[in-house]
């Protein structure tokens, strides 16, 4: 068992753009013309998702009071650029190299779409993506929030973006973005803080009852870290594999006091969007008391954070 020790940031503005609730007739739920203005066309649509999500964590901030390259990205995603794929793999194939659009290639790289966001925004400290499965929203958090500790910059964008996945299979496939604008923790802080930890948990260790033991020493650790204050909501968001329900039962047994909240039933989601968009949640200024939200996936990737 493996794990980094828990990150704590102030969360100076979020950004949240998904899809409602109930899709507008023809199902297109944002126009980046609307959203972004003209000169965006040829941007992927997670790109899109990004930048508008960031307009909305900025918002009320004045990034400019630091300088550029004290300002970082960490941006978390599973599918942001799959269906472009898809597209360009299509086009080879059909009609060969010469038939592919100049325009969409470079994004061909997913890095590409957190770069654009740092040449939007002038932020030239750092600019890290980060993809492991169904927790990179949250891992992007700590990992901001880790370099702010550092003394690695002021502010930093964080979170995660997704475009639907034609590949998905039976997972539920993600669209949009969710950003947090994080500073460094200080004293005199009045602001919200969220705290993070993450842990891998090896798939092999669900067979055998010391690796379980192993798997709850882990998880209640980092819950005990995250988590200082009780009763906490708690969010649990996972799939039906073997290591997945291993972590779930670790985390259900912490949660003496705490309301555990169950994933809808259904498929796994493909992306990691929906643990950001329940913390963003968590950040509303109507929400009664401490939350968090727990992530766990096949691969063995487990994410925690709180509020």
């Amino acid at each position: 068992m493996t794990g980094r020790d828990v990150a704590e940031a102030t969360v100076d503005g979020v950004g949240v753009v998904v899809p409602p609730v109930q899709l507008p007739p023809g199902g297109q739920w944002f126009d980046h013309r609307a959203r972004l203005g003209r000169g965006y066309r040829y941007v992927p649509e997670a790109c899109h998702y990004l930048l508008a999500a960031a307009r909305e964590a900025l918002a009320e901030a004045e990034p400019e009071h630091h300088a550029e390259d004290r300002r970082g990205i960490v941006v978390g995603t599973n599918c942001a650029v799959t269906a472009l794929h898809a597209d360009i793999e299509g086009a080879v194939r059909a009609g060969g190299i010469n038939t592919l659009s100049p325009m969409a290639v470079p994004f061909f790289s997913v890095n590409l779409v957190a770069a654009k966001l740092s040449t939007e925004h002038h932020f030239k400290g750092f600019n890290l993506t980060v993809s492991s499965p169904r927790v990179a929203g949250l891992e992007a958090v700590h990992l901001a929030s880790r370099a702010l500790s550092a003394d690695r910059g002021d502010l930093v964008l964080a979170g995660a973006t997704e475009s639907a996945d034609p590949r998905a299979g039976d997972a539920v496939p993600e669209s949009g973005a969710v950003l947090l604008l994080l500073r460094p923790r200080t004293a005199a802080d009045a602001g919200p803080v969220v705290r993070t930890a993450l842990r891998f948990l090896p798939p092999r260790a669900t067979a055998t009852a010391a690796g379980r033991d192993r798997a709850a020493r882990a998880v209640r650790t980092a819950l005990d870290g995250v988590c200082p204050v009780r009763p906490v909501s708690l969010h649990l968001v996972t799939d039906d594999s073997p290591t997945a329900r291993t972590a779930a039962d670790a985390v259900r047994a912490w949660c003496s006091g705490t309301t555990v909240v169950t994933d809808a039933p259904g498929p796994a989601r493909a992306g990691a969007l929906a643990p950001m968009e329940l913390l963003a949640r968590a950040l509303r200024p109507d929400r009664p008391g401490p939350e968090a939200v727990v992530v766990a996936s096949r691969e063995g990737n487990l994410a925690f954070a709180a509020v």
